[in-house]
């Protein structure tokens, strides 16, 4: 449980610090990678500004949260993709998104949705012959427990720091069971349903401030996109939307024809 002193002000609501972090959303305990093995990485900007994580799925869209741009679907050309960079501010190409389609069930009068999927759309093939961007295939079929497979983001390497870092940095995850990740997360009051799987920081790393919404990826290919995460300090497990989930991959193919 968390103490009063614990408790800190998102979107004017009193939450606990991991219940921020969970919604602020660099990796700790992590390395630099190069931007030509992360072709798919992405950031997203709100008028200029970096955001979040997004992942290149096709040559026309990316994937991301619901909760980080759900509430501007109606001012879409507030939002630009940034990528081809290890940088999520220079060196890089932008794109101008030019449509939001939410998952249908998603709930942003929810706590925690397990349906925090969008999919963001740019000009037909924009992202195609584009210097270290490309997409990554999505995972065909589920992870198994045990399963090793890495994540990779800007975000902050300790839990004070809330700016993303000027460098793509990634770290290995362990797929963990249902059943477990469903036990430690019961703590805060968030239910872990199938449409969500979750991991394990390899070597002590956890995600960090500015690490949400991007991807999780196993054997090559995208199996989640994150979306929960509890202090940057490996204590509980990480959270992705599964993208094997049928209703995620029937959403995606809806949007996408992928």
């Amino acid at each position: 449980s968390f103490g009063a002193e614990e408790a800190v002000v998102v979107n004017g609501k009193n939450v606990t610090k991991a219940e921020a972090a969970a919604q602020s959303g660099r990796i700790t305990n992590s390395v630099a990678v190069d931007i030509a093995k992360y072709p798919f990485a992405q950031s997203l900007r709100l008028d200029g500004r970096y955001r979040c994580g997004a992942v290149v799925i096709s040559t026309s869209h990316a994937l991301t949260g619901a909760d980080a741009v759900y509430s501007f679907r109606n001012s879409v050309q507030r939002l630009t993709l940034y990528a081809g960079s290890i940088s999520p501010t220079s060196r890089g190409v932008s794109f101008q998104v030019i449509r939001i389609a939410a998952h249908p069930n998603y709930n942003p009068n929810e706590g925690v949705s397990d349906f925090n999927i969008v999919v963001l759309t740019v000009r037909t093939n924009a992202f195609r012959g584009k210097l270290n961007i490309a997409p990554i295939p999505l995972a065909s079929a589920g992870v198994a427990i045990g399963t090793e497979c890495s994540v990779y983001g800007w975000g902050s390497t300790n839990l004070n720091l809330v700016a993303p870092v000027n460098a793509l940095r990634a770290a290995g995850m362990v797929i963990t069971s249902e059943a477990t990740c469903a036990r430690v997360w019961a703590q805060l009051g968030v239910k872990i349903t199938s449409n969500i799987l979750c991991a394990k920081g390899d070597r002590a790393a956890d995600l960090c401030n500015s690490d949400l919404r991007n991807g999780l990826v196993c054997n090559g290919r995208l199996a989640g996109v994150a979306f929960l995460f509890s202090r940057c300090d490996n204590v509980l497990d990480t959270v992705y939307m599964k993208i094997t989930a049928p209703s995620v991959r029937s959403f995606i193919r809806s949007q996408t024809g992928i």
